[in-house]
This record gives C-alpha cells, sequence and structure tokens, in this order.
C-alpha cells in the first residue's frame, strides 16, 4: 500500500495497491476506513478538535460555532465519545479497595421531582464507592436497594478486606460477614461517628459533582450509563492533556483499524 494525493477528497490522500500481470489487482483504501472515522463525512482535522473541546468541556454552541457545524453533528460526537468511555469502562472494570483501604459506598436517585414539588423523585438509582486516596471509584444502576442486590454489587467491585464505610442502612448489615470491615455512620445524629471516625463525605460530594455535571445535559434514559462512565473517565483524568491522550488511546481500542482489502478484480463478471 501506498499514500497516494487525491485533490477530488476531502481527506487529501488513500492507499493505493496497484499489482499487473497474472495477478493483477488495483485496490483503494480511505485512509479513514476501518476506523472511528469510516462512518463521518467531516474533515480528520475537524473531528479531532472535536475531540480536544470536548474533553475540555467546552459548551456545545462554542463548538459548534468554532467548527462551522450543526448542533445535531455536535451531539452525535459528543455521543460517539461518551459510548468509548462506557465500552472500555465495560472491558477495563477491576476492583477497588483491599486490607488497609478505605471504600465509601452509598446510593443515589437520579432524575426530576415529580411536577416540580415535594419530596418525590422520579428516576433511577445508582449505587457507588469511592476509594480514599486515589481517583477509583465504581457506579451501577440498580433496580432496587435490597441487601441482596446491594451485595451482588459491592462483591463485583470491591475486593475483600477493604474497610467499608457507609450510612446505617439495613442492606449494608450483612457486611461484616461477607469479609468487609464495616464502620457505618448514623446520619441522623452525625456526620462523622465519633467513636470510629466513619463518614461517608467523599461519597456524598461525589454525588454532587455528578449531578452538577449532568445538568443542563438533556440526556436520556439510554445514553445514562455512557453519561455515569463519562464521570468516571473524567475522575481518573482530571488534565486536557491526559484526556485527550487517554480518549485517543481508547479510540484505537474500541475502533482498530481493519486490514482487509477491498479489491477491485479486472476479471469480467461472471468470470472466476
Amino acid at each position: 500500500m501506498v499514500l497516494r494525493p487525491r485533490r477530488d477528497i476531502s481527506d487529501g490522500f488513500n492507499w493505493v495497491c496497484r499489482v499487473r500481470g497474472q495477478n493483477a489487482h488495483h485496490v483503494k483504501r480511505s485512509v479513514r476506513g476501518g476506523s472511528w472515522f469510516e462512518r463521518s463525512n467531516l474533515p480528520i482535522p475537524t473531528v479531532l478538535q472535536f475531540v480536544i473541546y470536548w474533553c475540555v468541556e467546552m459548551k456545545s454552541k462554542f463548538i459548534c460555532e468554532e467548527l462551522n457545524i450543526g448542533t445535531a453533528t455536535a451531539t452525535d460526537w459528543a455521543s460517539f465519545c461518551r459510548e468509548v468511555c462506557q465500552d472500555i469502562l465495560i472491558w477495563r472494570s477491576g476492583k477497588i479497595g483491599g486490607p488497609g483501604i478505605v471504600v465509601e459506598i452509598d446510593e443515589s436517585k437520579f432524575g426530576k421531582r415529580k411536577y416540580n414539588r415535594g419530596k418525590r423523585v422520579v428516576g433511577r438509582w445508582v449505587f457507588g464507592g469511592v476509594e480514599r486516596g486515589s481517583n477509583n471509584c465504581f457506579f451501577a444502576v440498580v433496580e432496587n436497594r435490597t441487601s441482596e442486590v446491594l451485595l451482588s454489587v459491592i462483591k463485583e467491585h470491591i475486593l475483600p478486606g477493604t474497610t467499608v464505610m457507609s450510612d446505617c442502612w439495613s442492606s449494608y448489615e450483612c457486611l461484616s460477614d461477607e469479609g468487609f470491615v464495616h464502620l457505618a455512620v448514623n446520619h441522623s445524629l452525625h456526620f462523622v461517628d465519633p467513636d470510629t471516625g466513619a463518614h461517608t463525605n467523599s461519597i456524598e460530594g461525589t454525588w454532587s459533582a455528578i449531578k452538577r455535571n449532568l445538568q443542563g445535559t438533556n440526556h436520556v434514559k439510554s445514553q445514562f450509563d455512557s453519561y455515569m462512565a463519562t464521570y468516571m473517565w473524567k475522575r481518573k483524568h482530571s488534565t486536557a492533556q491526559s484526556r485527550m491522550e487517554s480518549l485517543l488511546d481508547m479510540i484505537k481500542e474500541v475502533y482498530p483499524p481493519r486490514s482487509e482489502d477491498k479489491r477491485k478484480s479486472r476479471e469480467k463478471k461472471g468470470t472466476k
């Protein structure tokens, strides 16, 4: 394959392989073939500039004006970026915590107050945990907050021997019998337990940060998991450079360019 300039295509180049003789064939391949850019009509530099703006959390209006793209296009590419974060989170998911390490756990409901009044919130329960002293965390949408459901998520995401701090929700009472060191704080009496020092300030602050991050996004239920995955990714990569490098690496992993060629046979139609 040789990279050849092309004035009649937006990318300016394509891959060409021309073989003459008995096994003659002529192969042309787009430089974006099989990649993350394959199904897009935007110039590749425009897509990369969008990725930079998305990583530094520029407003959609600014991105559209700066790159001269429509709102729908910007929304689609933001969704593509979040989907990459979600795919990688699933592939690379590992357990947090361990002996001598504290993980705070809690659950929170995401949604809107019904009719904008009262305390009833219609939405989804999310269960999560944050590891103190690091950016490691996990979040999972749960159908309910029963002991069986929450314990299953805890065992999936937290290593045995971890010191788990929580509130006094009854579903957590079994943790000491399941290989964890469990410390609870009664929030009706204290923010920090005066005897053990247990508190859940970190995870509660994380809920507030996530909900602020989701404000004004007009996210739909089908994309909720991708928004959560993106928050976890941003938490681990706090600088623009780290995010950019990480996202490009993830795109390469999720969308590895294909190597197969689409050949244009010189043989006549109907012959072998």
